[in-house]
């Protein structure tokens, strides 16, 4: 962060059309400008802010709601599904984003084919809709992981407590919703800020199919558009101050989330 600090205040020039000798000069705070002046750069913040509005409460629900059904031990299976719904975390972000572009992808996808057959045009990748494909491969890939944090903490609450619960006649679904989930909040604070972090963080999946689609462009989400800036436009001082911004944006989204949860 200190190197990454020093870059986004200072501009790097070329003469010689550049062909001469690159030269750095202070900038000041022209990169932070520039960064927050690209409309691409603003829409991917946006993009990544309904990532955390509708995907996050999304995943941990369900991610909750796994954890507190296998708690409960009615599940037959539990430990072949517990793994099963969490093997998709241990699978690499580029490999599951490959996989999940191949089911996107209308020329190889066997899901697009059959609702086509339906008479249903399904289209993954369209620009209206692949924002919310991105959410479902996210969904996909961190339910699992969320499942087993909030699942360990269910593991730890005293056993007396719930046995006392039952004595004075509290059934499974209110031994779940009064007494386990209030005990596991603390889990899920730490789930909910992991999962607002990430949600700043989006680039495997928004990387792999940009080579896919046009509706994915080089400024989808924020960091991808810290890389293009970096690599392939020449601009580090504007990538390091974009790469910056998005720091100081998670450290502020962090304090929130613990700021609520102190306060309620």
């Amino acid at each position: 962060m200190v190197l990454a600090t020093i870059e986004s205040f200072t501009a790097t020039t070329q003469s010689g059309l550049g062909l001469g000798a690159a030269t750095r000069q202070f900038a000041g705070f022209d990169n932070y400008v520039s960064a927050l002046s690209d409309k691409g750069v603003r829409d991917g913040f946006v993009r990544v802010f309904l990532i955390g509005i509708i995907q996050v409460p999304v995943m941990l629900i369900l991610a909750t709601f796994f954890a507190l059904l296998f708690d409960a031990g009615i599940v037959w299976g539990k430990k072949f599904f517990q793994a099963a719904i969490f093997l998709p975390h241990a699978i690499p972000g580029v490999i599951a984003a490959l996989l999940w572009g191949a089911l996107y992808l209308p020329q190889v996808s066997p899901i697009v084919r059959a609702l086509r057959s339906l008479g249903i045009p399904a289209d993954f990748l369209h620009e209206d809709v692949v924002l919310f494909s991105i959410m479902n491969m996210t969904t996909w890939e961190w339910t699992g992981y969320n499942m087993i944090i909030i699942f360990a903490a269910l593991q730890a609450i005293p056993k007396e407590i719930l046995e006392s619960a039952r004595m004075d006649g509290a059934a499974g679904t209110t031994v779940s919703l009064r007494i386990k989930l209030p005990l596991v909040i603390p889990a899920l604070v730490v789930t909910l800020l992991f999962s607002v972090i990430g949600s700043l963080q989006q680039f495997a999946g928004p990387a792999v199919l940009r080579g896919m689609t046009n509706s994915v462009d080089s400024r989808f989400t924020p960091n991808l558009a810290v890389y293009n800036l970096a690599m392939n436009e020449g601009q580090p001082g504007i990538a390091s101050a974009l790469a910056l911004i998005v720091a100081l944006l998670a450290f502020a989204m962090a304090g929130l989330v613990l700021q609520i949860r102190e306060r309620t």
